[in-house]
């Protein structure tokens, strides 16, 4: 197909840029289906899926080489809807080198380049938008995670008890050597859950 023609579904969202939100599955399907006419290959991007992640972050979109399937950022997206065009092309472009070329093809090597060449689009795809309101610390995240249980080890040869927020079954006890087993019981991770589990412990001291 000619790159020139005017029937291309993705011109009208590429020139709108800001003033278009982002497509609906019927229409990113669409966009799928034209950039595989202009690289003449309809017949994997039959089996191509696109659509939208929200749980990415800061990057804008990913390929699954294998799986014929590409993810976009809806939340960068949102904020920048011209990135679309772009990045949905660099991502179809990833697959459309590893079904020709395999494994013997830089990622983002000439016949990479190729293929955004003849869309008239940009090669690079790495950008400079902000991100940082949707980076999310990991220990942070971990911190508010509560856990539902609580877990009492009681070493089946000493008697030696410790609570821990998961069952541990990799470790022993230092005074019985790794012949030894846990017999684990798990609490509610609850008030009276905690004291039952200093009972047992008082108890033990």
């Amino acid at each position: 197909m000619d790159v020139t023609t005017s029937s291309r579904p993705w011109e009208a969202i590429w020139q709108a840029g800001e003033r278009t939100p982002l497509p609906t599955a019927p229409l990113l399907r669409k966009l799928v289906v034209c950039f595989g006419e202009l690289w003449d290959c309809s017949d994997l991007f039959a089996n191509v899926r696109a659509g939208y992640n929200q749980r990415l972050r800061t990057t804008l979109g990913r390929a699954f080489l294998r799986e014929l399937r590409v993810e976009l950022n809806p939340r960068l997206l949102n904020d920048h809807p011209a990135e679309l065009i772009p990045t949905l092309a660099h991502e179809l472009a990833h697959l459309v080198v590893h079904h020709r070329c395999n494994a013997d093809a830089a990622s983002h090597g000439w016949e990479f380049q190729a293929l955004l060449r003849m869309l008239r689009l940009p090669e690079d795809r790495t950008h400079n938008l902000p991100v940082e309101h949707l980076r999310q610390r990991r220990g942070a995240a971990i911190s508010k995670k509560k856990s539902k249980f609580l877990y009492l080890h009681r070493c089946s040869d000493c008697g030696q008890l410790f609570v821990a927020a998961k069952a541990k079954r990799n470790c022993y006890c230092r005074a019985c050597g790794p012949t030894m087993e846990w017999e684990i019981f798990r609490l509610p991770n609850t008030a009276s859950g905690k004291q039952l589990a200093n009972k047992f412990l008082n108890a033990n001291g």
